[in-house]
C-alpha cells in the first residue's frame, strides 16, 4: 500500500465500536460444543425439576362394569384425568352404587369416594335447595326484591333493586358473572389461572355500582348466585356456611362438604391439566355460587338420591320454573347451558338444569368448574351418576351423559374446546422464539429482517425466551404433546444463549437500520418480556408456594 493510500483510504471501525455493521465473526466448533453441553444440561434440568408436567390417569379401577364404562367413555381423552371419583346407582335401588376412581390426589395418593375435591358451581343447587327449603317455611318468598331485603344499599341502577329471589335462583337477574367494574381485574385474573374472584368486590357490596341487563333471556351468573345465598343468610339473620349447614348439610348427614378457604385434611391439590398445579379457589364471599367449597362423591351420591326421591330439604328446587328459557348470546362450555346442541331444549328449576336432548330423552344436573376441579350431578328417570376430578380440562358433562347411558354411551373423542387453540400456541411458542433465538447466533442475522447481530438483539431475543418458557409452563398444555418437547426447547434456548455470550464483547451495541426504531422496539420487548416474566413467575408462586 502507498503513502497516498494511507492518506485516502477511511479508517475501519473497531470490532467492538456500537455502530459497526459488519457481520460478527462465527463461534468457534469448541463454543458451540459448550453450548451443546449447556443446553443438554438445561434440558436434563428442565426434564427434572420443571413444575409443569403432564401426569395422567393410566387407568380406572373399581366397580368392574362402572371402571370399564369410565375407560371406554375417555378413551384417549383420559390424558384429562389427574384425578377422577365417580358413582352410579339406579334411583330405584339408590343403596347399590357402583364406585371407581382413578388417578391422584397430589401425584401420588389415590383419590376415592371420601376425597374432597372442589365443587365449582355444585354448590348452586344447594344454595338453589336452601332457598326452596326457607319458601316452604315461610321464611321468605321467590318474589322478594334486593331492596327489600337490602335496604341500606343505595342502588346506582333500579332494575338491580328489583331484582327477586327467583330470577337470581333461575339465572334471569341480568346481573353479569362479576360485579360491574371487576371485569378487567378478574380477566387479569383469570389469564393467570388464578382464583378470579379473590380479587373481585364482595358480592353485596359489588350490588351498589351494578347494572343489570335483560332479565328475558337466561345469563348464567356467579354473581347473582352469589347475591343469593346472602340475602337468604340475611333473610334468617344468619352466614351463609352456617345457614347451609343448618338447613341443608347436616340434615342430609352431608359432613364432608364445607365452606373453606383453607384445603381440607386429605384434600386434592388442584391441577388446570395434569400435572398443571394451580391455587385452590378462596374467596368465601362467592361460596354460594360454588367458590371455596369442597364436597366428596359420597355425600354427592347422597344428596342426588334424597332429592330424586323428595326426601331432601329444599328438594323441591328440583321442580321446573321455567321452561324452554332462552340464552343471551354465546354461551360458554363451562356453563350448564353449554351441555347441549341448538336443538336441546333447556328448562331451569331452582340452580338445577333440565335438557331435553332432540331424541327425547332428558337429564337433570348442574356440573361445576373451577381451574382446578371439575364435577357433576346428573340424574334421568333410571339413573344418578355423580363425579368429581381435579383437572379443569376433564370434560365432566360429556363424561358423565355417556355414563348415564351405560354400554350404549358415546365415547369422547375431542379434547375440550379451549384446548386445540391453547395446544396450538403452546406448539408455536415451543418452536419459534427458540428457531429465531437460534438463527440469529448461526447466522450472526435475524432471521426473517435479516439485521445484523448487536447486544440489543441478544438481550432483547434471550429476555424473551426465558419470558415465553415459564409463561409455558403456566398457560401451556402439555397433555397432548410429548413428555420431551419443553426440555428440548429450553435445552435449545440455553444452548443459543450460551453462543450469545462468546458474541458480547464482539458485536457492537447497536447495529440497527434505523436506531430510534431499533431502540424504540428494544425498550418495549424488554419491558414486555420483564412484565410476561415476572406475572407468571408470580403465577407459579401462588400454584405452587
Amino acid at each position: 500500500m502507498t503513502s497516498s493510500d494511507t492518506l485516502t483510504a477511511p479508517p475501519s471501525p473497531p470490532s467492538g465500536s456500537p455502530r459497526s455493521r459488519g457481520k460478527s465473526p462465527a463461534a468457534p466448533g469448541r463454543i458451540w460444543l459448550l453450548a451443546l453441553v449447556v443446553g443438554v444440561i438445561a434440558a436434563v434440568l428442565a426434564h427434572l425439576f420443571a413444575p409443569a408436567r403432564a401426569t395422567p390417569a393410566t387407568g380406572i379401577e373399581g366397580d368392574e362394569t362402572l371402571a370399564a364404562d369410565v375407560e371406554r367413555i375417555l378413551g384417549d381423552r383420559i390424558v384429562e384425568v389427574q384425578g377422577l371419583s365417580v358413582a352410579r346407582f339406579d334411583l330405584d335401588d339408590p343403596e347399590a352404587v357402583e364406585w371407581a376412581s382413578g388417578g391422584t390426589a397430589d401425584g401420588s395418593t389415590p383419590v376415592g369416594p371420601d376425597t374432597p375435591f372442589e365443587t365449582g358451581s355444585v354448590m348452586k343447587v344447594l344454595t338453589g335447595m336452601l332457598l326452596a327449603e326457607m319458601v316452604e317455611r315461610g321464611d321468605t318468598s321467590l318474589d322478594r326484591t334486593l331492596a327489600e331485603i337490602f335496604p341500606d344499599i343505595d342502588f346506582d341502577d333500579p332494575e338491580v333493586a328489583s331484582i327477586t329471589l327467583e330470577e337470581m335462583a333461575t339465572h334471569h337477574s341480568g346481573l353479569g358473572a362479576v360485579p360491574t367494574g371487576d371485569e378487567n381485574t378478574v380477566l387479569l385474573d383469570s389469564l393467570l389461572l388464578i382464583g378470579p374472584y379473590e380479587s373481585a368486590t364482595p358480592p353485596v357490596e359489588g350490588l351498589v355500582h351494578s347494572t343489570a341487563g335483560s332479565k328475558e333471556h337466561y345469563l348464567y351468573s356467579n354473581h347473582a348466585f352469589a347475591v343469593l345465598g346472602h340475602a337468604l343468610a340475611a333473610e334468617a339473620d344468619s352466614t351463609y356456611p352456617e345457614l347451609v349447614r343448618e338447613r341443608i348439610l347436616d340434615p342430609l348427614g352431608m359432613d364432608d362438604t364445607e365452606v373453606s378457604a383453607e384445603r381440607p385434611e386429605g384434600g386434592v391439590l388442584p391441577y388446570f391439566e395434569p400435572g398443571v398445579r394451580v391455587a385452590p379457589w378462596t374467596a368465601v364471599d362467592y361460596a354460594p355460587a360454588g367458590v371455596a367449597t369442597w364436597s366428596t362423591v359420597s355425600d354427592l351420591v347422597t344428596l342426588a338420591a334424597a332429592v330424586d326421591d323428595g326426601t331432601a330439604p329444599g328438594a323441591s328446587s328440583v321442580e321446573v320454573l321455567r321452561e324452554a328459557v332462552t340464552t343471551a348470546g354465546e354461551v360458554s362450555e363451562e356453563e350448564p347451558a353449554g351441555g347441549g346442541d341448538e336443538e336441546t331444549v333447556m328448562s331451569l328449576g331452582m340452580a338445577w338444569h333440565h335438557l331435553r336432548f332432540p331424541d327425547g330423552r332428558e337429564v337433570t344436573f348442574h356440573n361445576g368448574k373451577v381451574y382446578g376441579s371439575s364435577t357433576t350431578v346428573m340424574f334421568d328417570d333410571e339413573r344418578a351418576v355423580v363425579l368429581m376430578g381435579n383437572s379443569y380440562t376433564l370434560q365432566e358433562t360429556g363424561l358423565a351423559l355417556g355414563l348415564l347411558e351405560g354400554e350404549s354411551g358415546e365415547p369422547l373423542t375431542e379434547p375440550s374446546t379451549a384446548v386445540p387453540f391453547v395446544l396450538g400456541m403452546t406448539v408455536f411458542l415451543l418452536v419459534v422464539p427458540p428457531v429465531l433465538l437460534l438463527a440469529l447466533m448461526i447466522g450472526r442475522r435475524t432471521l426473517i429482517t435479516r439485521r445484523p447481530l448487536d447486544r440489543m438483539r441478544i438481550v432483547s431475543l434471550s429476555l424473551g425466551n426465558l419470558a415465553w418458557m415459564v409463561y409455558l409452563q403456566r398457560g401451556g398444555v402439555w397433555t397432548d404433546l410429548p413428555s420431551v418437547a419443553f426440555p428440548l426447547a429450553f435445552g435449545a434456548v440455553a444452548a443459543a444463549i450460551t453462543v450469545g455470550v462468546w458474541h458480547w464483547r464482539r458485536v457492537p451495541v447497536e447495529a440497527g437500520r434505523f436506531r430510534w426504531l431499533h431502540v424504540t422496539v428494544f425498550v418495549l420487548s424488554t419491558l414486555f418480556s420483564l412484565t410476561l416474566l415476572g406475572t407468571m413467575a408470580y403465577a407459579l408462586a401462588v400454584a405452587y408456594v
